[in-house]
């Protein structure tokens, strides 16, 4: 039933829980994981800062290396430049030009109130997604 699952990652803690159970998803289903990146700008003094590209890169491998140490499969590593989209944006696009399955994603566990606030990138992607769509919770 799976075949491709998109799987955002920003290395972040509660990333590599996503991380760990996308690759026991991987395992248990036989699915591809696409992992996926959305390369953040960070506000500088008088202009955005691009993130290093390396850094992007080292998060990926890094979260390759967890997915196939728990017996899971990657298809691909997708380092993507947020722009005006957001990352939700950045996965939806790869969703869908991957023609995926599923995404899977995680939260960061602020709260309602927080997310509203701040922005979710779970919260915007649930409104219309191009798959199905498996939220895993923060619970650190």
């Amino acid at each position: 039933m799976y075949e491709r699952v998109v799987v955002g990652v920003d290395g972040s803690d509660a990333s590599g829980a996503v991380v760990e159970a996308a690759g026991r998803f991987s395992a248990g289903t036989g699915a591809g994981l696409i992992l996926v990146h959305a390369a953040e700008l960070a506000h500088g003094r008088t202009a955005p800062l691009h993130e290093a590209p390396s850094v992007g890169e080292g998060v990926l491998d890094a979260a390759a290396a967890r997915v196939t140490a728990v017996g899971g499969k990657v298809l691909e590593q997708v380092d993507e430049e947020v722009g005006l989209k957001g990352p939700a944006g950045v996965l939806d696009e790869v969703a869908v030009a991957r023609k995926a399955d599923l995404i899977i994603i995680g939260t960061r566990g602020r709260g309602v109130w927080v997310g509203a606030v701040l922005g979710s990138v779970s919260q915007r992607l649930l409104h219309n997604p191009p798959c199905p769509v498996l939220v895993i919770p923060n619970h650190t």
